[in-house]
């Protein structure tokens, strides 16, 4: 099945989270971390998806460990959420999840 990014939902509303795995990523000299998100619902044909934002990723894991949210989803727990726009007082957004 094909994948894509994240971004992709970003306007899309609600969607649930079924499935999480850590993917580490080399970019040049670094290492990155993304995570692949299976959701209950389709997008287009899409269902897995692929992000490296690091306010989602957080959300998962945090310093490589596994968060509780992470290991309740591994356990089968769904984790309905929508994309989000977080403001900082710096007047830089970025991207986040809500539980929804």
């Amino acid at each position: 099945m094909a994948e894509a990014s994240l971004s992709k939902l970003d306007d899309k509303g609600v969607f649930t989270i079924t499935k999480i795995e850590k993917v580490e990523r080399k970019v040049g000299k670094d290492t990155i971390t993304e995570i692949n998100i299976e959701t209950e619902e389709e997008f287009e044909g899409i269902k897995k998806f692929y992000t490296s934002r690091k306010m989602i990723v957080a959300k998962f894991f945090d310093n490589g460990k596994q968060t509780t949210l992470a290991q309740d989803i591994q356990r089968g727990k769904k984790y309905r959420v929508k994309i989000i726009t977080q403001k900082f007082g710096n007047g830089k957004e970025d991207y986040d999840i809500a539980k929804s």
